[in-house]
C-alpha cells in the first residue's frame, strides 16, 4: 500500500526525518507521476531549507548588529544619571553604586552621578568639541551638579563602602550617534 510519496513505507524512522512526512501521498500515482511528486517534495525541501537559513542568517544580523551608542546611551544613564537625587552622602554613594550594577564584579574605585536631567546632559554634547583624554576629537564640556563616590575599603561585592564629595563642576563627555548623546563620563 502507498501512503507516502517515495512509495512503500519501509522504515517509520527514515519518514519521520522529512519535513514532509505528514503529507500524504495520493492513492494511485503511476511510477513516472511518482517521481515527478518525489522530484517536487525535494525541490520544496530544498527551498524551504533555504528560507530557513536566510531567515535565521536575517535574525542573526539584527542581533548582532552594532547600535552605534544606544547601548552605550544606556550604560551611560545607568551608570553616571541620577537626575532625581541630591547625593552627596557616603550612604547615597553606597546605596546607588550597589543598586546600579558597580559592585557586582568587585568595588569600582571611583564613580561619578550626574544630578541633572537628562536634556540639559544630552545638550552638553552640543557644545563645540574638545580632545579627549584618549585623543579623540568627540567630547565635550559643562558644568553641572555631581557627586563622587570613591571607594573608601571594601573589596568583594559584600563589603564595598564609598565616600561622597557632592559639588558642582565641569565634566567632559564623549557623545557620538545621530543625534549625539553622551556615552562616555571622561573626567
Amino acid at each position: 500500500m502507498y501512503t507516502h510519496a517515495r512509495g512503500p513505507r519501509a522504515d517509520p524512522k527514515q519518514e519521520s526525518n522529512s519535513i514532509f512526512a505528514f503529507l500524504p501521498a495520493p492513492p494511485f500515482l503511476t511510477k513516472e507521476e511518482e517521481a515527478g511528486t518525489s522530484n517536487i517534495v525535494m525541490a520544496l525541501q530544498k527551498t524551504l531549507s533555504l528560507l530557513l537559513l536566510l531567515l535565521l542568517t536575517l535574525l542573526g544580523l539584527g542581533l548582532v548588529q552594532p547600535s552605534y551608542g544606544q547601548g552605550t546611551y544606556e550604560g551611560f544613564q545607568r551608570q553616571h544619571v541620577d537626575s532625581t537625587g541630591t547625593g552627596g552622602t557616603d550612604l547615597y554613594c553606597n546605596r546607588m553604586m550597589q543598586r546600579r550594577g558597580m559592585t557586582s564584579d568587585g568595588c569600582k574605585k571611583f564613580n561619578t552621578f550626574i544630578h541633572e536631567d537628562i536634556g540639559t546632559i544630552n545638550n552638553i554634547c552640543r557644545t563645540p568639541n574638545i580632545r579627549c583624554k584618549r585623543g579623540r576629537m568627540n567630547c565635550h564640556a559643562g558644568v553641572v551638579r555631581v557627586t563622587d563616590c570613591r571607594n573608601t575599603g571594601g573589596y568583594s561585592p559584600y563589603n564595598c563602602r564609598y565616600g561622597a564629595r557632592a559639588s558642582t563642576r565641569r565634566v567632559v563627555i564623549a557623545c557620538e550617534g545621530n543625534p549625539l548623546v553622551p556615552v562616555h563620563l571622561d573626567s
